[in-house]
C-alpha cells in the first residue's frame, strides 16, 4: 500500500499539557499504523500547562515543526486581558472616563485578535504549511480546533491548493458553545466573525468531523445543501496503552474519596456537588474531596472556602500523576452543564473502572454516554435533594457502583479503533474525486476579513522566521 502524507494543523500538541492536545497526540501516534506518513505543524506557544512526559508517545518517523507565534505568553494575556475587562467600580467622572478608554480598547483589541488570540499564529503557520505541501506534495491537510483560529490557515491553503483535500476537526461545538462561553464570549463582533469563518470552512473542506452527535446535527443543519457525506462523527477516546498498568490501590484515608482530575471552569464547575455535600452535616466528614488540576483565572476559588467536607486543591500534574490519583479514588466526579459537548477526561475516566458521579442534565450528550456504558450515577446540577440523595447511596456502598460495566461499548472508544475510523474517513475523501472547491466561497470577503485582524501587516515575521 503506498504510503499517504498527512499534514496535521493543531496550535496544541506536546510538551503541552492537558486534554487539549490528546486529539492531535492520538492522530499522530496511530495515523502511522494505519498507512500515513504525518507532519504535525503546531505552535511554540506559551500554555498554562506543560507535560513533558507527552514527547515519548510521538513516534519517532512523524516530523513535527514548531513555528514562533505572536501571540503574548499565557499568563500575561490573561492579565493584560483581566485588566482590560476590570469594570471600574468608582462612580467618579474620571473613573468612568477610564472605563470608557477601556471599553474601546478591548473592543479594539477584541477586532484584531478575533475570532481568538491565537490568530497570530496564522501568518507563521501558513507560510510553513505552504513549504511542506510543496516540497512534501502532501495531498491531504487534517486541521483540529479549537483554537477556532487555525481554520483561516486551511481556508487560505485550500485558496493556494486547489487540489487539496482538506479535513476540518471540530473538538467543540463553535457557534453554540464556544463563541459563547469562552475567548470572548458574548461579543456580537466575534460572534459575526465566527460564523463566517465557520461557513467558509464548511463549504471549502471536503470534510467536517464531529466528535458528539449533538455537534454534528447542530453543524449539519446550518449548512443544509452541504452533501450528507461531508459530515461524520468520530468521537474522543482514550488511550488503552497509557492505562495497560492501571491498578486500583486503597488510600488509606479512613473516607470516602472523590476526585475531579482536570482543569475547573465555568462548565465543569463542582458547586452544586461542594453544596450538596455540604449540606448533609451527618456525612459530610466522611467524605475527602480532592480537586486536580488547573483552576481557571476567571473561576473564583473562593468556591472551596469554608466547606464544612474536607477538600483538598492539587495543582495541574503530568498525565502520569493524575493517574495516580485516579488508582486511590473511590469515585470520580464529573460535573458538566453542557449539554453539546463530552469533555475529554470523562473517556479516561470510562477507561479506569472507578464508578462516575456525573453531575449532568439527564439529555445531555455526558449523560448519554454514561448510560451507554453503565459506568455510574447521573443526576442534575438543579437539584441539590437529589446530588444528596445519590450521595448517601453511594456511602451506603462505600463507592461501589451496583450495576455491571458495558465494557463491550466502554472499548469501542480505544484510540487505536478511533484512529482506524479517521483513516477511512481521509481514504474516502480522496477516493472521493476532486476535491471540494471554492468556487462556493466568497473570496473577496474572505480576503478583506484576513486583512482586518491585522495578520497582513505580520507576515513579514513569518518571513523572517524563514
Amino acid at each position: 500500500m503506498t504510503e499517504e502524507k498527512v499534514l496535521l494543523i493543531s496550535c496544541y500538541f506536546p510538551p503541552a499539557g492537558g486534554i487539549n492536545v490528546q486529539r492531535a497526540l492520538s492522530l499522530a501516534r496511530y495515523l502511522p499504523q494505519n498507512g500515513f506518513r504525518v507532519f504535525v505543524l503546531t505552535a511554540r506557544s506559551s500554555v498554562p500547562m506543560m507535560d513533558h512526559t507527552l514527547l515519548k508517545l510521538i513516534p519517532a518517523d512523524v516530523q513535527v515543526y514548531r513555528t514562533l507565534t505572536l501571540e503574548p505568553p499565557f499568563r500575561l494575556r490573561k492579565r493584560a486581558w483581566s485588566r482590560l475587562n476590570r469594570k471600574a467600580t468608582s462612580t467618579v467622572a474620571t473613573s468612568r472616563f477610564g472605563g470608557k478608554i477601556k471599553s474601546a480598547i478591548a473592543r479594539s483589541v477584541k477586532r484584531l485578535i478575533s475570532p481568538d488570540p491565537q490568530v497570530l499564529w496564522y501568518p507563521f503557520a501558513l507560510r510553513r504549511a505552504s513549504k511542506l505541501i510543496r516540497n512534501e506534495k502532501i495531498r491531504t491537510v487534517l486541521v483540529t480546533a479549537p483554537p477556532f483560529s487555525a481554520f483561516l490557515i486551511v481556508n487560505q491553503l485550500k485558496r493556494r491548493f486547489p487540489q487539496l483535500h482538506a479535513i476540518a476537526d471540530i473538538r467543540d461545538e463553535w457557534l453554540d458553545y464556544f463563541v459563547k462561553e469562552f475567548v470572548f464570549r458574548g461579543d456580537e463582533s466575534v460572534s459575526a466573525r465566527a460564523a463566517q469563518i465557520e461557513r467558509s470552512t464548511v463549504e471549502s473542506c471536503d470534510r467536517i468531523v464531529s466528535v458528539t452527535r449533538a455537534s454534528l446535527d447542530r453543524i449539519r443543519a446550518r449548512y443544509p445543501d452541504q452533501p450528507n457525506e461531508k459530515f461524520v462523527l468520530i468521537p474522543n477516546g482514550f488511550d488503552p496503552a497509557t492505562f495497560s498498568d492501571f491498578r486500583s490501590r486503597t488510600h488509606g484515608t479512613g473516607k470516602l474519596v472523590v476526585t475531579y482530575a482536570g482543569t475547573v471552569y465555568k462548565p465543569a464547575s463542582p458547586k452544586s456537588y461542594l453544596d450538596a455535600l455540604d449540606g448533609l452535616t451527618q456525612l459530610c466528614s466522611c467524605f475527602e474531596t480532592r480537586i486536580v488540576g488547573r483552576i481557571a483565572e476567571e473561576f473564583d476559588r473562593g468556591m472551596f472556602e469554608n466547606r464544612g467536607n474536607s477538600v483538598r486543591l492539587f495543582d495541574f500534574v503530568p498525565q502520569a500523576e493524575a493517574r495516580q490519583f485516579m488508582e486511590e479514588t473511590d469515585v470520580l466526579l464529573l460535573p458538566w452543564t453542557d449539554r453539546i459537548n463530552i469533555p475529554g477526561k470523562c473517556f479516561e475516566y470510562l477507561i479506569t473502572g472507578k464508578p462516575i458521579l456525573a453531575i449532568c442534565y439527564a439529555d445531555s450528550e455526558v449523560a448519554h454516554l454514561i448510560e451507554q456504558t453503565a459506568s455510574g450515577w447521573i443526576v442534575s446540577p438543579d437539584d441539590i435533594g437529589e446530588i444528596q440523595q445519590v450521595l448517601m447511596e453511594i456511602y451506603s456502598a462505600r463507592g461501589k457502583y451496583p450495576h455491571k460495566r458495558n465494557w463491550e461499548a466502554i472499548r469501542r472508544y480505544e484510540r487505536p479503533l478511533l484512529a482506524a475510523d479517521y483513516a477511512r474517513v481521509i481514504r474516502d475523501a480522496l477516493k472521493s474525486g476532486e476535491p471540494c472547491g471554492m468556487e462556493n466561497l466568497d473570496i473577496e470577503t474572505l480576503v478583506e476579513r484576513e486583512a482586518d485582524t491585522g495578520l497582513a501587516a505580520g507576515a513579514h515575521f513569518a518571513r523572517a522566521e524563514e
